[in-house]
């Protein structure tokens, strides 16, 4: 289906302001990082030849939801795919006072490690669902965040009548633009395109796919 959807480019001042926002929750954001790499030692968490540098890049990549102003839209999210608690456990520490999030995946060993590291840091505003996201049950107005996990109509078909609201999902621009052209349902899809430069290599190519109700 033929799909018209919005396309921002995103300027190198929203990287700096979700660094801005580590810097401002550095202490637990360190302290996730720790235990994220402890985990990943006894289960693939995250790449085994990733350097602490780079699984710090990515706790930053969570961060740009905030950064631009998406996480205001609502105050329950559940973050599906969640793996090793990316990018959900970043932004309930960093949005501790007013926000609930669900950290959901089928993994249960991954979910395990979640449930450690959740505990650990006495995190009261995440919640582990070790199942699948056809299983959990939705409030109205849910937000889903979810970080490479799923292709476009796969979540949608998942997700079957679920009053959920928003989706903001972690893709690479191409991809993402393939997605919505070959999605079978009608989207009201806004993609934000990082433009943050040639020397953040790592962003390069990335964005962020929202979908709205």
């Amino acid at each position: 289906m033929k799909q018209d959807f919005e396309r921002v480019d995103v300027p190198h001042e929203t990287l700096q302001r979700a660094r801005v926002i580590f810097n401002e929750n550095e202490k637990g954001l360190e302290a996730y990082l720790d235990l994220l790499l402890d985990w990943n030692e006894k289960i693939n968490l995250v790449s085994r030849a990733v350097s602490r540098e780079t699984v710090r890049e990515h706790i930053v990549h969570s961060l740009l939801p905030m950064a631009i102003g998406l996480t205001q839209k609502h105050t329950r999210w559940v973050d599906s795919g969640t793996g090793g608690g990316l990018p959900g456990i970043p932004l309930a520490i960093c949005k501790s006072g007013d926000s609930q999030w669900w950290l959901n995946d089928n993994r249960k060993s991954k979910m395990k490690a979640v449930s450690d590291i959740v505990e650990t840091l006495k995190l009261k505003n995440a919640q582990v669902l070790p199942k699948s996201i056809s299983l959990v049950d939705f409030k109205k107005g849910t937000g889903i965040v979810t970080k490479h996990a799923f292709k476009v109509d796969d979540l949608l078909r998942l997700l079957g009548s679920k009053p959920w609201k928003t989706i903001v999902m972690w893709k690479g621009v191409e991809g993402a633009e393939k997605e919505l052209r070959q999605s079978k349902k009608k989207l009201n899809a806004t993609l934000y395109s990082f433009q943050f430069g040639k020397e953040e290599e790592f962003y390069e190519g990335k964005g962020l796919l929202v979908i709205e109700r």
